[in-house]
């Protein structure tokens, strides 16, 4: 029989992610970043940040590669290639500072509206084309 605390290790929390930035971000894993990234900038302005022991200024959060494998269980090459879509769909921005450097994310939540709102546009007229005259 396995033990209760062994489950725990085994399952640890789930990772979520909102399916409907998929399309918008243009890969699933794209959209698993981009939900955390959410996720963490919802949980810094309602400050919860410090319990979390990280940084949050201005709308920018900065959390290390090994922050994000450990959250989201994405290796390296999966963060950069998420990353890369998400600044070229405007959707997450990227800026390093200090010494030694950090990265510091932003999530553009107008964009992200935007892009929102124009799938389900696009969704309402694939839907109108689909149906029988």
């Amino acid at each position: 029989m396995v033990e209760h605390q062994l489950l725990l290790d085994i399952f640890d929390l789930p990772v979520t992610f909102h399916r409907c930035l998929v399309p918008i971000c243009g890969s699933v894993t794209a959209a698993l970043l981009l939900s955390y990234a959410i996720g963490t900038t919802q949980e810094a302005e309602a400050g919860h940040f410090a319990d979390l022991q990280r940084d949050f200024v201005d709308g920018w959060f900065t959390l290390s590669q090994d922050q994000w494998t450990r959250e989201t269980g994405l290796s390296r090459w999966e963060q950069e290639t998420a990353r890369r879509l998400l600044r070229q769909a405007g959707l997450l921005s990227e800026r390093r500072e200090g010494m030694p450097a950090r990265v510091w994310f932003k999530v553009d939540k107008a964009a992200i509206a935007q892009a929102l709102q124009q799938q389900a546009q696009r969704n309402a007229a694939q839907a109108r084309a689909a149906r029988p005259p």
